[in-house]
Parts: C-alpha cells; sequence; structure tokens
C-alpha cells in the first residue's frame, strides 16, 4: 500500500498540471520547482562524473542549476531568496580523512573537513497536507498523507531538505504496539493466521536523526521532538594533494617549507618549517588515519591533522599498504581497506583550502550565501547550495543575472548567467542559461507562442530531481506531445534470459504509454463516501529476441495484467475493482501470516556474470508466490553495518522504503555514540528479527510478512436491504429471513431458504461489539463474523449503521465468484491468477493475471491474445508487425472498447531485442517508472530536441514537422 495512496492526485495530474503547493510563499526553501517546470539534463558546465576516494570507493558526483518559486506579473518576473541556487551532490555522503571528491561550481576538489551540530525542535506541531518550515533551518517537515488500520491513523511523513530534497518518507503512529514487541510473537513457520496487532513505532530512527511523535491524527500530527544534524561549516582542497612519504626522525620538502615527523608513543609529532628548518611555523601530535570512520566524530577528528590556515596547508597522516592503493589510480577491491600489517605511512598535504560557513556568504560572491545539506543519516556532507541573498527581478529591460563566481586557476569568473526576456504580461517567452563555457541551453520555454507563466527550471542530472519531481514525473512521462517515445535497446551479444520473470521489472528501456481505450481507470466512492482510483494497466517483462531461433520469447510471468486500486481494497465497505475492464465489488478474502526463521541472505547482485545483468538468485522466497526478501546493499555508521533489505512483490515492485537494519547501537550520548538504528524492523503485520548483520550477510532469526490466498468478488454492486423481525427479501435465488436482532448485543439472525423453501444455512452475525470494532474491517475472522455466505451469494451486515428504527440493515452480494492464488483463471486457463496484498495488513491490493507457460512470437505466429473474460473476448492483442529474426521493427498492442478499435503506436520505433512494455498507470507501473525516471526524463528531452521530434505542440494530434515515421 506503501507509496500509492497518492496515485490518485498523482493520476489526476496527468491530465492536468498539479502546482505545487506554497511556491508563491516568500521562502521556498524545502520546496520544489513548479510542477510544470523545463527539465534539461545536460549543460556542457554542468559535471556528471564518478571519482574515487583514497579507500577507492565510487562516489557519483553531479551538478544542478535550480529556479523555483519564481512568479511573473505585469512583464515582471520576481525570484525570492533561495529561489535560485546551484547544487553539487554526492552519492551518499563525503566525509573527513577520506579523501572524497567534490564538485564546487565545476571544479574537482575534495572534501577535507566540516563540523557540525544537531538541531532539536520540541512540540512541533503539522496539519495533514503541510510543508512546514522547521525554524530558521530552511528544512520542511512534510505531512504526507494519512491512512488507518482499524480505522485507528498513522501517518507518512518526511523531512524536506532547503533543497528540496527528502531521503525517504517514514511512518510513524501513537496508538499501535512498537516493533519491540514483536519478539513476543510465538508463530510456527510456513503459513499462520493473521495477527491482530499492529506494530508501529511513534519514534523513528534514521542514524544521526530520531523523530518522536506525541500525537498522530488523520488531520494533525504533533512530535515531541525532531533532532536532525546541522553542518556549521566544511573546508575544500581544490587541488589534489601532495603526498609524500613519511620519513621518521627525519624531513620532506613541500615547496619552499620542511615537514618533520617524530615518532611517538600515540602518533607523530609533526613540525612544519621554514624552508632552512629554522624557524618552527607549526608544530602538533598527529595520529595516523585510516579507514575507520569514528576518526570524523567531532570529538575526535582534531586528533588527525595538522591544519595551518595562514599557510594554505592542512597536513593528515595516512597510513597506505605497502602497495600504493590511492584515490583514480589503482581502487581497492573491496569497500573497505585492510591490510595495513605491511603498509607504510604518507604524508598527505592539502592546499588551496576553501572553508564555507551555513548560512554566511559565498566567498567569492557576496550576492550568494552558502547551504550546507548533511545527509540526515549519518551527518556528513551530501550536498552543497549556493543560492541568491536578495530578490531577483527580470523585465525586458534587466533580462539577465550572473551566478556566483567559480574559483579557477584561470580566470575567476561566474559560473552561469541565466537569461529571461520576451516578457508579455504574465508570461516569459525567452529563457536560457549560459555555463562558463559560453555554451547555453535551448529556449526552455518550450512553446514560445504560448509562453510560461514562471521561470522554473531543473538543470542537470543530480539524484535531488527525484523527489523534487516527486508529484509531476508521471505527468511528465505520461505527456503525449511527442507521441510514444522509444528508446534504443542495449543489444548485447546474449540477451538477458530468465526462466521465470516473477519478482522481475520490466526494461528500463520499455515504451511506456499512459493511455489505451479499453484499461480503465475511473474512480469510485465506497460506503463512507470516500473516493478510491481503479486502475487496469498491462506489462511485459523479461521478454528478448531469440535470434538464433528467429522467434521472440515471453517467459513465464512476463505478460501480466494488472488491476490496482490506489490504496488495498477492504471489506464491509463496498469497495470495487477493475478486472478484465469490469467493475467487480469484493466480498471477502483469505490472507495469513507467511513466516521463514533462520534463513540467510547474501549480498550478491552486481553483476556478476560481467554482462551488465543483475542476478537476483540470493533472493529468498516467502511462500512460493507471495513476496522475496532481497539484500540490496549496506552501509556504514562508525563502521558498523547497516543492511539496506527490501521486500520485493510478486509482480516486481518493492513493498515500500528499503528496511534499515542495524545491530550493536546505543542511544548513550554520553557515550560518544552519535548514531543509533533499531536492531527490529516492523511496520504493520510486516515484521523482521535479525540474529546477525553483515556487510555482505545478514542471518535473519524471524520473518514475517502478510499473504492473500484467496478473494471473492461479484460484478454485481451489492444493495442495501432493511428487514425486520420474520421479514424475508431474495438473495439470487434464495430467500433470506431475518430471524431476530439484539442492537444491544450487536447479534443479528439469519436463515437462508432455497427456491423450494428449504433450509440450507442459518447464521448468527456478530457480535458487533467494542471488540469486534477494534478490529474491523482488516482482521478476516472477525469481518467474516459479519457475513453469511453460501456459494455465490452473501449477506452482510452494515457495521456502520447495523440498526434503525428495528430494523437490520444489511448489504446482498449476488453471483459471486472466485479467485484463489496460483490456480488458472476460471475464463481463460491460459493465465493464473496472482493476488497481492498490502505490505502492512492483510487487505487486497492488487490482482494479477500471467502466463505460466513461455509465449513464443515468431514471424509464423505474430498475434497473441490477452486474457479473456467470460465471454470469451480478449482485454488487448499483442500484434508483431516486423520482425527479422534479430531485431523487433515494429510491434503494437491492439483494444478494443464499445465496438471500435484502438491502437498503440509502434512500441519499436527504434529497432529492439525485447518487446518489453508498461501500459497503463496504477501503482505497479508508477513503481516500475520511478526505478528508470531520470534516464526515461532525459531521454525525452533528447527526443524532444533531437531530429525526430515534433517541433510544434499541437492538440489531439502531433505534427511530426518532417518525421512522420513517428506515427503510423
Amino acid at each position: 500500500m506503501k507509496n500509492t495512496v497518492r496515485l490518485l492526485a498523482i493520476a489526476l495530474a496527468i491530465l492536468f498540471a498539479i502546482p505545487t503547493v506554497g511556491l508563491a510563499a516568500n521562502d521556498p526553501h524545502g520546496l520544489s520547482p513548479a510542477a510544470d517546470m523545463t527539465f534539461l539534463p545536460h549543460l556542457a558546465g554542468l559535471r556528471n562524473k564518478v571519482f574515487k576516494n583514497q579507500y577507492g570507493q565510487k562516489k557519483h558526483l553531479s551538478e544542478a542549476i535550480i529556479m523555483r518559486g519564481s512568479e511573473i506579473k505585469d512583464g515582471k518576473a520576481t525570484v525570492q531568496p533561495g529561489g535560485l541556487f546551484y547544487l553539487s551532490e554526492t552519492s551518499h555522503d563525503a566525509r573527513p580523512f577520506m579523501r572524497d571528491p567534490f564538485l564546487v561550481l565545476g571544479e574537482h576538489a575534495y572534501l577535507v573537513d566540516l563540523n557540525s551540530t544537531k538541531r532539536v525542535f520540541k512540540d512541533f506541531a503539522l496539519k495533514k497536507g503541510d510543508r512546514k518550515p522547521l525554524g530558521d533551518t530552511g528544512y520542511r517537515l512534510w505531512f504526507d498523507y494519512s491512512t488507518d488500520h482499524y480505522e485507528k491513523p498513522y501517518a507518512e511523513l518526511a523531512v524536506m531538505s532547503p533543497s528540496g530534497g527528502w531521503p525517504l518518507e517514514f511512518p510513524i503512529s501513537t496508538v499501535f504496539p512498537g516493533r519491540e514487541e514483536v519478539r513476543k510473537l510465538s508463530l510456527k513457520e510456513g503459513l499462520n493466521s493473521q495477527l491482530e496487532n499492529f506494530y508501529l513505532d511513534n519514534t523513528y530512527y534514521f542514524g544521526a536523526s530520531k523523530y518522536v511523535a506525541s500525537k498522530i491524527d488523520f488531520d494533525d500530527a504533533v512530535f515531541e521532538s525532531i533532532e536532525f544534524p546541522e553542518i556549521t561549516d566544511a573546508t575544500f582542497s581544490m587541488q589534489r594533494p601532495i603526498i609524500l612519504e613519511v620519513r621518521q626522525e627525519d624531513y620532506r620538502f613541500y615547496g619552499d617549507k620542511r615537514i618533520y615527523a617524530y615518532r611517538q608513543p600515540d602518533g607523530f609529532m609533526v613540525k612544519v618549517t621554514d624552508f632552512t628548518g629554522s624557524e618552527v611555523l607549526a608544530e602538533k601530535l598527529v595520529k595516523p588515519t585510516s579507514a575507520q570512520e569514528y576518526k570524523s566524530r567531532m570529538g575526535e577528528k582534531d586528533k588527525y591533522n595538522l591544519t595551518i590556515p595562514e599557510l594554505d596547508m592542512r597536513v593528515e597522516i595516512v597510513m597506505d599498504p605497502s602497495f600504493l592503493k590511492d584515490s583514480d589510480f589503482v581502487p581497492w577491491a573491496t569497500s573497505k581497506s585492510h591490510g595495513y600489517s605491511t603498509g607504510h605511512f604518507s604524508f598527505v598535504v592539502y592546499r588551496d583550502l576553501v572553508t564555507v560557513k551555513n548560512g554566511q556568504d559565498w566567498p567569492l560572491d557576496s550576492r550568494y550565501s552558502v547551504v550546507l545539506e548533511p545527509n540526515l543519516k549519518t551527518g556528513m556532507l551530501q550536498r552543497l547550495l549556493i543560492e541568491n541573498n536578495d530578490v531577483l527581478v527580470f523585465d525586458n529591460d534587466n533580462d539577465s543575472f550572473d551566478g556566483p563566481v567559480k574559483y579557477s586557476e584561470i580566470w575567476n569568473r561566474p559560473a552561469f548567467k541565466v537569461v529571461a526576456n520576451k516578457f508579455e504580461g504574465d508570461v516569459v517567452r525567452n529563457l536560457y542559461v549560459r555555463d562558463y563555457y559560453m555554451m547555453r541551453t535551448d529556449n526552455m520555454v518550450m512553446w514560445a507562442d504560448e509562453g510560461r507563466t514562471n521561470l522554473d527550471f531543473f538543470l542537470g542530472s543530480s539524484p535531488v530531481l527525484e523527489p523534487m519531481i516527486e508529484g509531476s514525473f508521471l505527468t511528465r512521462l505520461a505527456d503525449s506531445s511527442y507521441g510514444t517515445v522509444v528508446e534504443e535497446s542495449r543489444f548485447t551479444s546474449y540477451p538477458k534470459i530468465v526462466p521465470n520473470s516473477s519478482f522481475y521489472e520490466p526494461d528500463h528501456t520499455a515504451p511506456f504509454v499512459p493511455r489505451l481505450k479499453g484499461l480503465m481507470r475511473k474512480t469510485s466512492r465506497n460506503r463512507k463516501r470516500e473516493k478510491l482510483l481503479s486502475a487496469e494497466a498491462i506489462v511485459i517483462r523479461g521478454s528478448y529476441v531469440d535470434y538464433k531461433n528467429n522467434r521472440i520469447v515471453i517467459p513465464p510471468a512476463g505478460l501480466c495484467y494488472t488491476s490496482r486500486n490506489a490504496r488495498n481494497i477492504r471489506t464491509l465497505a463496498g469497495e470495487s475493482f477493475f478486472l478484465l475492464g469490469k467493475r467487480a465489488y469484493l466480498a471477502t478474502f483469505t490472507s495469513g501470516t507467511f513466516v521463514r526463521k533462520n534463513l540467510d541472505l547474501d549480498f550478491w547482485k552486481n553483476q556478476p556474470m560481467g554482462d551488465g545483468n543483475l542476478m537476483y538468485w540470493q533472493d529468498e522466497m516467502l511462500g512460493v508466490r507471495n513476496k522475496a526478501l532481497r539484500y540490496t546493499g549496506h552501509t556504514y555508521l562508525d563502521d558498523r553495518p547497516v543492511a539496506s533489505l527490501s521486500l520485493m512483490k510478486y509482480s516486481g515492485n518493492r513493498w515500500g522504503a528499503h528496511f534499515y537494519l542495524a545491530q550493536g547501537f546505543n542511544e548513550d550520548e554520553k557515550a560518544g555514540n552519535r548514531y543509533y538504528m533499531p536492531e527490529v524492523f516492523s511496520e504493520g503485520a510486516t515484521y523482521i528479527v535479525p540474529e546477525y548483520i553483515g556487510s555482505n550477510y545478514v542471518k535473519i532469526k524471524e520473518f514475517g510478512t502478510p499473504s492473500i490466498q484467496a478473494i471473492s468478488y461479484s460484478f454485481n454492486k451489492p444493495k442495501g436491504h432493511s428487514l425486520a423481525v420474520g421479514e424475508t427479501a431474495k438473495l439470487g435465488k434464495f430467500t433470506l429471513k431475518l430471524n431476530s436482532f439484539d442492537a444491544t448485543a450487536g447479534t443479528v439472525g439469519l436463515t437462508l431458504f432455497d427456491a423450494k423453501g428449504n433450509h440450507v444455512d442459518s447464521k448468527i452475525l456478530g457480535p458487533l461489539n467494542a471488540a469486534a470494532k477494534e478490529l474491523l474491517p482488516q482482521h478476516q475472522d472477525v469481518a467474516q463474523t459479519m457475513q453469511l455466505k453460501y456459494g455465490s451469494v452473501m449477506a452482510e451486515l452494515d457495521v456502520k449503521k447495523p440498526f434503525k428504527d428495528g430494523k437490520v440493515n444489511l448489504y446482498f452480494f449476488t453471483d459471486i465468484q472466485e479467485l484463489e492464488r496460483d490456480t488458472p483463471f476460471e475464463h481463460d486457463p491460459r493465465f493464473m491468477v496472482r493476488p497481492d496484498v498490502c505490505g502492512h495488513c492483510y487487505q487486497l491490493n492488487e490482482v494479477l493475471l500471467d502466463n505460466p507457460e513461455t509465449i513464443i512470437l515468431d514471424k509464423e505466429h505474430p498475434v497473441y491474445e490477452g486474457p479473456r473474460d467470460e465471454n470469451g473476448k480478449p482485454l488487448f492483442t499483442i500484434v508483431v508487425d516486423s520482425f527479422d529474426g534479430e531485431m523487433v521493427h515494429a510491434w503494437h498492442i491492439e483494444t478494443e472498447y464499445r465496438k471500435k478499435h484502438y491502437s498503440t503506436e509502434n512500441l519499436a520505433f527504434r529497432p529492439r531485442n525485447n518487446v518489453d512494455v508498461l501500459v497503463g498507470v496504477n501503482g505497479t507501473i508508477e513503481g516500475f517508472l520511478r526505478l528508470s525516471m531520470l534516464p526515461r526524463l532525459a531521454f525525452k528531452d533528447y527526443w524532444r530536441i533531437g531530429q525526430h521530434a515534433p517541433y510544434e505542440k499541437l492538440s489531439g494530434s502531433v505534427n511530426t514537422g518532417g518525421s512522420a515515421h513517428i506515427r503510423r
């Protein structure tokens, strides 16, 4: 269910651009640019590089220029302070003593030092939807949404950094048992009954951050305390360091200075003198550094360096192995360095030192100030922002503004220039950025005739774009102005072949078709009048061209029909979903808790075959086709490994955020502990109790997660009936009689008779008392006490308004059908039924139909029909138009809706080696698109400016501007 509650709002943005809340506010910090901002992934002066630190660890560095919160009125554009900023970001973080590289306005630098503190806020309250500032820090707390279990609230929140990025959303509640309570569970291995409790803490720990809630309600949240790290200043070296071998009791020349090292019991006495050695300029006892992370603690780090600001030098002594495995030269084979037994010591001298302070002016340009954003888990530097200090005004007379002045060995000059002109009323028609290479972007007003109502843009390929664009990425990817954008396939000598596509995602270059008539996507209301979005989609995954046999192969589970709601689908609520184009109403369900004990997880996903093909054979199955547990990564907090696990759904989607597990942490800050991560994970009915957590191996003592086995549904909308004692009503081919009821006890006596008046079933519904209400509607055993089901009919008690005016309110279901996990679909045995469950609880989340056998497409068999309904009509048809045995040149998907035929465009405009595709928009499609969001958006920009792009935006159709072949 996680990451899908917002789907209704996000999906509606496919038709209507949703402006970001609060963009017109005076303080844009923590907010994203406008939903219709221009995104360009490349500009020559913005670097996107991978470098290594001194231990060979890869660091992905990226830069971006962002404008946000701009407004245009009466021919004038205004940008508030913090609205225009340069951003430099590193993967994970950069920390002292690691020689971590960093980009500073296009220059390759190294982070050498930082100082940090902790910000604490007490009694912080906000309302649902708020992105409330946390004091003057530039951070905001975002109350994204709240949902319920047993009609009790829990919420999803995120801390948004000044740039607008956020690491993750965290669930939190104040009404459920905490995570440690799962240790008291006593469940057998295998399938168990549902858990009564829902486990969710009121405290969320995230390394150096901690959020303690005192009250979480559906519309309000109050936090007792919020703690997160804040970097006060950081020092960069703008040059590659000088490395000199340490000669004990002797010296090394560094320019016109000498550096001595005298061995002491607890380090080296480092002395810097003039050229002759007669004048001591500075001296200090310095301990050697190595890969251990505790050395970067605020109370420790001063012991490991000699910094002389007036001489522009910082001296560290680094312990190296006997063979120099240093930085970009010869990297370590593993992520951590070991084997110092035959090592040697080196002076590492950093120069061209630049210290910047959080919230203070950029040293070369007082028009801009510095923002230092830490990684909220580690407290170390993740992003550097340089933002405007004053309000900026653009008009036709003052149409440009220089970016901050950059450091350079040749010429300190502005890093970029923003130009905006051709203002007319409340729109602008010309907007571009020129970098320090004098290269410029295209006009970022894509449709100049229409103009734009703001100047917001994002230039660069920084990962911070992902959270910034969270609310509008579907709108962008679903934009059909250019037709269906088809990326190139990545052909290899051997195709990526898997025997079964279960738990796999489609190719990240798979075409995305957001709309296709025949696939339903509509909202409905349940009995509480809540709106629910239901949507169907098609996914093909794991397909490949078997060129040796001149055929296209879709492996088992590769062709998926998926129907999913914006949140889980609940009984006793009149909630519905689509099944092969028809609205179906959920009647009952059968779920349980699947438990694995003493399982081992290896970390081994990094392309062991060397062909770029991710191998997931280390996954541990939690039931045959329920979920799979995957070890996706690890980090270190003071050298303790923090494992990142993912719970993979059968559909290939990841459930929720990563699970972070760690051991050995203590909250006692007085003992020098700066991090805390909980050992046990619990979120709702999913929990993990680890035995051992290592950097490449996790042993789990016990893991439990929900599994849904079957559902009952009807295409007939349940109808409400009110009966007094002794009254009867038709229920399909049967007659239902109300024998008795007790409004105080909450019980109802029913009897069912066949057409001849013979008794066939009786049941006392209820009791609908306080104990039952505590477990409704999610607990199936209690829910089923409110229902009388016989064959294909069912009567259920209206649990919200059961009694009125001496009568009992009931709902009648007729023509009920069954869907059971891992059984052939009743109307088309070519497909198997794979219902999926909400990860937090036990409710129906998704209905999947997929192929249990391999599907072969070739020249003799170019057509394959999707799943058929009870009338034998397929929902869709796959058609291969042109295939030469090695490359798919043309193929499409067809549907029929209201006696009209519809077709996608050619889904292989560029020759492809597979027929993977995403058609429609629901939570499953959304999850897949998140995996490839940035490259997809970047390719759409290439498509826009490339020769295949339409040069003019039209409604209804696309003018291809001489590239008519992109339309069939």
